[in-house]
């Protein structure tokens, strides 16, 4: 089985990263951007947008320059949100931390009652350091291929490959929340498959998934919306078409809920190609084959 990871560095990666929250878990793990000039930006790729990604930093947003990025790497995920203290919390001054009396200015004029008493020592750099809490790894995919045949044993489904894709064994980290993901090796043609919690409806969760579209792709237009049947249950299928890093690209989501999961299958393929309609049936046909083994 081949595995390619390639996919790291493109901007139809990023894209489909912004695009991929909506199966992301609570703790989101950043991306370390490496310019050339040795700048390097920390963040969430949300958008790329006139030949540039758009990063959401912790002091903002920027659009950093395609051309500019040397590398992209995840690193530790960010506190969930459920973590953080709320905005407005007030901090009595017996909980505030011992680094805020030690970076007190120096040149503060001292109360008489301070005067009187001998400065405590100030407490070691390394007692106020708080370190970052490194995320659990990510569970390992077992999968496999048999001819032209994909089973991936650890979330217990199987669906056809066509014969000249390859298994992108880099995808899962690249796109939180993806299981596997699948392409032409000229990047030509990706289907990508994720799980989540199941939300209210499928029609709440495809409003959502096409309003993300929208955000990364130019000139997003919706094609066809329809019910199908993936491995015996209902499923909601959308058709698009739209533009990233100056292609058209046609597209198709599918959601599918199976007990409290729900599963996002995502395909799209060069739309500026001539066999542009070949590699539309044949992300068709893949999907229609997904079978779950449970």
């Amino acid at each position: 089985m081949k595995q390619r990871v390639h996919l790291v560095g493109s901007a139809l990666a990023c894209s489909l990263a912004a695009v991929w929250v909506f199966t992301a878990p609570v703790i989101r793990a950043d991306d370390d951007i490496k310019l050339k000039d040795g700048t390097k930006i920390t963040g969430v790729i949300v958008g790329f947008e006139d030949n540039s990604f758009k990063v959401k930093t912790s002091y903002g947003y920027a659009l950093v320059e395609k051309d500019q990025v040397v590398s992209i790497v995840v690193t530790n995920a960010s506190k969930s949100a459920a973590d953080r203290p709320p905005a407005n919390a007030k901090t009595s001054p017996a909980e505030k931390p011992k680094a805020e009396t030690a970076l007190a200015s120096p040149a503060a004029a001292p109360t008489a009652s301070s005067a009187a008493k001998p400065a405590a020592p100030a407490a070691p750099v390394a007692e106020n350091v708080v370190l970052p809490t490194k995320p659990a790894e990510p569970e390992s995919i077992r999968e496999q291929v048999t001819g032209n045949m994909y089973t991936n044993e650890t979330y217990r489904f199987r669906m056809y490959k066509p014969p000249d894709w390859d298994v992108i064994a880099s995808a899962p980290a690249v796109l939180p929340g993806a299981i596997t993901a699948m392409g032409t090796p000229d990047d030509s043609t990706y289907l990508l498959i994720g799980q989540e919690p199941a939300g209210k409806s499928l029609a709440a969760d495809m409003d959502l998934t096409e309003r993300r579209l929208r955000n990364v792709m130019e000139n997003f237009r919706s094609v066809d919306a329809e019910q199908i049947t993936v491995s015996g249950a209902t499923a909601m299928e959308h058709r698009f078409r739209g533009s990233v890093d100056h292609h058209d690209w046609s597209g198709m989501v599918v959601l599918v809920e199976r007990g409290t999961k729900l599963y996002t299958i995502f395909g799209m393929t060069r739309a500026d190609d001539d066999l542009v309609q070949l590699q539309e049936n044949v992300i068709s046909r893949a999907i229609a084959s997904l079978q779950f083994t449970n």
